[in-house]
């Protein structure tokens, strides 16, 4: 029986090549067993007949005799063939390392139901991914610690470390990355999201200013204060043909607004109803309102707003001066509301914005501004334009008081913004001159910051620093030739089908009408003196007043003067018509209609 070691010698070496089997038409008949007669071994062999079936040495090669008893080991004798199925084994390996004894297991060819790569003891831990594990032993990533098996594919169930799985390096990343877009979506939009709380604020009344042909109702004629129009009588011939000498008080810069047969007057003493048909009184409040009112007032069907400068804003009726409500505000309010789907909208010192319910004078939502508002608000189209004493713009949603976009000037800002028809531009005066940008415009936040430090890179010539571009949002500006004494006014503006045109006036004792889309100068007329005043368009014609007391009346086509007439007082208050009545005040508080 061969020893252990002369097992593993066998597994050492290569086999012998079997020797070829032969192959037998029909198995021959076999004799009896005879034992062998050892006494004639020296003896050669009797010949064996070729028709004996069994191999037989050719001829000319020696017949070598074969003992009895193989002495050779057993791992060099060769099998004998036979008719069963062979099998074959896989050769050992030889460890590279020459140590004598120790063998690596054989390759064998794996399927893949069978494990997991094709080295049954070199493979990747399925549970953690570490590399150079064994099957049968534990992984060496003390986080798994996991015994590593051999199973099929199908029946494979990686339970991945919970630690692992989710702060690996690849998801932190793009948790972090998701994050920050999300921070900075909310930051990009927050300033345009409504508040739910004034959202759930509903007015109990949808009043709006009345933009009738046969009235005023509010100042500028309506909420785009447009300041035209266009339907009712033929313009007046410049006849005078009623006045009102008796209003007490200084008007201020009150304008005056219209409604069927009552004209409303504010003044340092009080407020005045006056009859349409002549100008003579209907009603003096006088005494009821402790401040003065200095900005107009909006009158739509019984209810008439306005605010003094007892920091109130007053909701009266407008037949016989009964108080409805009074809203406190926090400074004097000086400027003339403007009324829009129930809502007024008013401001006041303080830089303060108010939005109130029309019917009981409920605060809805309320803003502040960077300075003091320079005159009433503007409404279209849900949004509310506005400027400031600072030179800024401001577009904010009606509704809500969201800001939406702001414009900046380095001069304050005079006079209500005014909005084209179709809601895309917007008009304004600043520091003599006349600025048109975009009324769709929505403002990044911290975009206008970044471009001023931009700028301040770029004067101080750091290299590589481009020039910065313009602010976002302007589409032209009109300067006279002496920009410090140019356009104050808020300008009238005509939509029609030949194009927009704005009519200005300045204080170079200039009017001018302007291109609306571009800016560019159609005309210009001469007055005689500065022009404090808005202009008015009454279908095809232009009526403008000057500090000198000077009415005109220009063809707004192409500035030809129709006619002219002095009043005898500085005309500071934009004029109004109302059922064909052009009426005027003047700034010793006189009124005059004329025809």
């Amino acid at each position: 029986m061969p020893s252990i070691r002369d097992i593993f010698r066998r597994f050492s070496r290569q086999p012998r090549e079997p020797a070829p089997a032969e192959t037998y038409s029909e198995a021959p008949e076999v004799a009896p067993f005879t034992a062998p007669n050892r006494e004639h071994e020296d003896e050669a062999p009797p010949s064996v007949p070729a028709s004996s079936g069994f191999p037989v040495a050719p001829a000319g090669e020696p017949v070598s005799s074969q003992p009895a008893f193989d002495d050779r080991p057993v791992w060099e004798t060769t099998v004998a063939a036979s008719t069963e199925p062979e099998v074959s084994f896989p050769t050992p390996r030889r460890r590279e390392d020459g140590n004598v004894g120790v063998l690596e297991p054989p390759m064998v060819e794996i399927t893949d139901d069978d494990a997991l790569v094709n080295d049954p003891l070199q493979l990747t831990c399925p549970y953690c991914g570490a590399e150079n594990q064994r099957v049968g032993s534990r992984c060496a990533n003390e986080r798994c610690n996991r015994v590593i098996v051999r199973v099929p594919s199908w029946a494979q169930h990686r339970r991945h470390n919970w630690f692992t799985r989710r702060l690996s390096w690849r998801r932190i990343i793009g948790a972090c990355v998701l994050a920050l877009f999300i921070v900075f979506v909310i930051w990009v939009n927050y300033p345009f999201a409504p508040d739910p709380v004034v959202l759930f604020k509903k007015t109990q009344t949808q009043l709006t200013i009345d933009a009738g042909p046969g009235s005023w109702t509010g100042v500028g004629r309506d909420l785009r204060h447009s300041r035209r129009v266009d339907i009712g009588p033929p313009p007046p011939s410049g006849q005078i043909r009623f006045w009102n000498f008796d209003v007490p008080g200084d008007p201020l810069l009150s304008e005056p607004v219209a409604q069927d047969t009552h004209v409303y007057l504010g003044s340092s003493e009080g407020m005045y109803a006056l009859s349409h048909a002549d100008l003579s009184f209907i009603e003096k409040w006088e005494g009821d309102t402790p401040g003065r009112i200095t900005g107009g007032a909006a009158v739509i069907g019984l209810y008439l707003f306005f605010g003094s400068t007892d920091h109130t804003v007053s909701s009266w009726n407008a037949f016989d001066g009964q108080v409805r409500w009074s809203f406190p505000a926090v400074d004097t309010v000086e400027t003339a509301p403007v009324v829009s789907n129930g809502l007024v909208y008013i401001s006041s010192g303080e830089s303060w914005i108010y939005a109130l319910d029309a019917h009981n004078g409920a605060l809805i939502w309320k803003k502040q501004l960077d300075s003091n508002a320079s005159d009433a608000a503007t409404i279209h189209d849900g949004k509310l334009f506005i400027g400031d004493e600072k030179g800024v713009f401001y577009i904010l949603s009606a509704r809500t008081g969201q800001e939406w976009f702001r414009f900046r000037t380095p001069r304050a800002i005079t006079g209500s913004p005014v909005v084209s028809e179709d809601g895309e531009r917007a008009y304004f005066t600043a520091g003599g001159q006349l600025y048109a940008v975009q009324a769709t415009r929505r403002e990044i936040p911290g975009l206008y910051q970044f471009k001023q430090l931009w700028a301040q890179l770029w004067l101080w010539q750091v290299p590589g620093v481009p020039r910065p571009k313009g602010q976002q949002g302007g589409l032209w500006r009109f300067t006279p030739e002496n920009p410090l004494q140019g356009v104050k006014s808020s300008p009238a503006l005509v939509d029609d089908e030949q194009g927009g045109v704005l009519y200005v006036g300045g204080h170079d004792h200039s009017v001018y009408a302007l291109d609306a889309n571009n800016g560019d100068l159609l005309w210009s007329f001469q007055t005689e003196d500065d022009v404090w005043a808005s202009p008015l368009v009454i279908k095809n014609h232009l009526i403008v007043g000057d500090e000198s007391g000077a009415l005109y009346s220009l063809d707004r086509e192409t500035g030809q003067e129709n006619w002219v007439m002095n009043l005898g007082s500085p005309i500071k208050i934009p004029p109004i018509v109302s059922n064909g009545l052009l009426i005027v005040r003047t700034a010793d508080g006189n009124v005059y209609g004329i025809e």
